[in-house]
């Protein structure tokens, strides 16, 4: 993949217009971020009534001198964030262009981070965690995040794709934004490792990646499908009936999948692999919530 077809100067351009949008930033650190926690930044947020022990020097006395009553002036703090993109090289993301998809969507979000003076690490897992990069930080970093990410591969042994090594003490420790970018298509499940996450007071953002074949099939007849992950095969007769009902049912499991974000406040994107990254990014991202303007 060359560095023009991973991520092209007009979609950088357009990305300057954008920015991530995050209900709150868990992060102990200054920055250049806005949100709704009271701090010391220079951006009015709201009046509060006066209370024995609060700062005088925000006391509005003009309020005082119309009201007769105290009232302090109160600012949005401005924080930094740490941004984790979790991308999964299992062998099923060789499969209908998905881990390339996944590799520009981190790209993109990775981005939009660095350019807000947030912190970001790029962490490639497949059955564990295979490898990671080192903290970045400010926008010259990007060259450096695009090179990691574009050298991503999967590995040359056949792998199943797991998320068990988070729940087995792989939870990064420093509350951040956790964005994991699979197919989700994990026999152990998901639930567990995400709740851990959560108890480390992380926001989380599922990027579910999955190819068009995967999504709407278009075989039919006698076929041989073998397992991306274990290599076992197995001889299926597709009648119309039978394709519907794997139809339905992949349905059934990206419903269940968003579901269950939504119940447990998390964001949600299902990509399909052979969109282009400029859809997948201004169309759906934007349609659940991760990006804005």
């Amino acid at each position: 993949m060359s560095r023009g077809a991973f991520i092209t100067p007009a979609f950088l351009g357009r990305l300057e217009r954008m920015r991530l949008l995050m209900r709150e930033v868990p992060s102990l650190r200054g920055g250049a971020r806005r949100t709704r926690q009271v701090g010391t930044s220079v951006e009015f947020a709201e009046y509060k009534p006066y209370t024995p022990g609060d700062d005088l020097r925000h006391l509005d006395w003009r309020a005082y001198a119309r009201l007769g009553k105290l009232f302090r002036k109160t600012f949005l703090d401005e924080r930094d964030a740490l941004l984790y993109l979790l991308v999964d090289v299992s062998h099923s993301m060789m499969f209908g262009d998905k881990l390339q998809q996944a590799q520009q969507m981190a790209a993109a979000l990775g981005y939009l981070a660095l350019a807000e003076d947030d912190r970001v690490e790029a962490w490639v897992f497949a059955e564990k965690l295979r490898t990671r990069t080192p903290r970045l930080t400010g926008k010259p970093a990007a060259s450096r995040l695009f090179d990691a990410l574009q050298a991503v591969q999967t590995p040359e042994e056949a792998t199943e794709g797991t998320l068990n090594w988070l729940v087995r003490g792989g939870v990064p420790r420093e509350p951040g934004v956790v964005v994991l970018l699979s197919d989700f298509l994990f026999q152990d499940g998901y639930e567990e490792a995400i709740r851990r996450l959560q108890l480390q007071r992380h926001q989380i953002v599922v990027v579910q990646v999955l190819a068009r074949e995967e999504l709407d099939p278009p075989f039919m007849g006698d076929v041989h499908l073998i397992d991306s992950e274990t290599g076992g095969g197995k001889e299926v007769a597709l009648s119309p009936h039978v394709v519907d009902r794997y139809r339905q049912a992949v349905a059934d499991y990206t419903t269940e999948l968003q579901d269950y974000c939504r119940r447990r406040g998390l964001y949600y994107a299902l990509l399909p692999a052979d969109e282009s990254l400029e859809d997948a990014f201004f169309r759906r991202m934007v349609t659940a919530g991760v990006i804005g303007r």
